[in-house]
Order: structure tokens, then C-alpha cells, then sequence
């Protein structure tokens, strides 16, 4: 058993992970890219904390595709909420490959392809440390109500991780010095 799916086990979202390791199988059948991102791909990378939805990137042009997949397979599509939903109630959301990560911000939301952008981990395809710690900032910075969540996370990753200044590098210039007061912070708090 996997760390991250002893977390959900753990914190009573078993239905969680295996919708994650559902859609997988549909859409490596399917031969769709797709990598997980957020609170799944937080736990993925090492902090382990409670998420009730997952997160996916996909490219716009699959859109179709991933929902044809997803139907066949039993889950729902909330128009209203522009969501599916599997018959076990969890929220699948997705996010547009070269949309902007955050409010007015420089960075895009990565390709779910290439190994600059994705890893697999635990068997399911995952968006790379950088490039989940970019959306992170990204999208914390362009939304007050996610900042708090969302630099949490990042100094978790940090903490957990032990990143320190220099994996600023692998980060859009743009979001570089934010980086480097987050690292500040998570070595404050140790």
C-alpha cells in the first residue's frame, strides 16, 4: 500500500484514492495525458493532509474525449458546477493545460506531458514538485481567499521536502522571490 493511499485510508477517504486510480486506468486506456494537481498532488509529494476532490490537468482538445471516458464509466456531469462526480460522490475538476495558473499571473498551467512537467508516483501520474509549487504560488497570489491555503501548502512541501533557496531555480522567475520568503518561513517555524 502507498503512502498517500494510506493517508486517505486514514483520514476516511478511501473513495478518494480509488476514483484517482480509476480515472488513471480510463485515461491511460484512452492514451489521454493527464496529471494530477492541488491537494492530491500535495499528498503525492509528501504532505499528507485531507483534499475532497481531484484535480486534473488535461489539454483542451481532450476535453471531449475525457468526457466520453468518464460517462462511459459511470461518473456524472454537473454542468452548473462544471464538475463530474463519481457514483461514489467525489468531485473531479480539471484544469486547462496553458491557462494561466492564477489571477494576473505569468504562469501557465503545465502540459500533463514531458518529465520537465509530470512524474509518476505511487502509480498514478503527478504534476512535477516545481510545477505544482508554481501553480501553488501562482494561484496564491491572484486570490486572497487561496493564499493562506495554497502558501500553506508550498511551506509544507518546503518543510517536508527540506528544499532551500537554490530550488528557486526550477521556478518562473516571476514567482522565484516568493519562493525564497516561503522557504524563510517554513525554517522559521522548524
Amino acid at each position: 500500500m502507498t503512502s498517500a493511499q494510506k493517508a486517505y485510508i486514514m483520514l476516511g477517504k478511501e473513495s478518494l484514492w480509488h476514483v484517482a486510480t480509476r480515472c488513471h486506468e480510463l485515461f491511460d486506456s484512452a492514451q489521454i495525458p493527464y496529471s494530477i494537481a492541488r491537494g492530491v498532488a500535495v499528498c503525492l509529494h509528501g504532505y499528507q493532509r485531507n483534499t475532497t476532490d481531484i484535480d486534473l490537468i488535461i489539454h483542451a482538445n481532450d476535453s471531449q474525449r475525457v468526457r466520453e471516458s468518464l460517462v462511459h464509466a459511470g461518473f456524472e456531469w454537473a454542468p452548473e458546477k462544471v464538475e463530474f462526480r463519481s457514483p461514489e460522490g467525489v468531485t473531479i475538476q480539471f484544469l486547462i493545460a496553458g491557462h494561466l495558473a492564477g489571477k494576473h499571473a505569468e504562469v501557465r498551467i503545465p502540459e500533463p506531458t514531458g518529465e520537465l512537467n509530470v512524474e509518476h508516483k505511487e502509480g498514478l501520474n503527478v504534476v512535477r514538485l516545481s510545477r505544482l509549487i508554481e501553480m501553488k504560488i501562482a494561484c496564491g497570489t491572484g486570490n486572497l481567499r487561496r493564499t493562506h491555503k495554497d502558501f500553506a501548502d508550498v511551506v509544507e512541501l518546503i518543510a517536508i521536502r527540506q528544499l532551500d533557496p537554490s530550488f528557486a531555480r526550477y521556478l518562473h522567475p516571476s514567482l522565484r522571490k516568493t519562493f525564497k520568503e516561503l522557504v524563510r518561513v517554513a525554517n522559521d517555524n522548524q
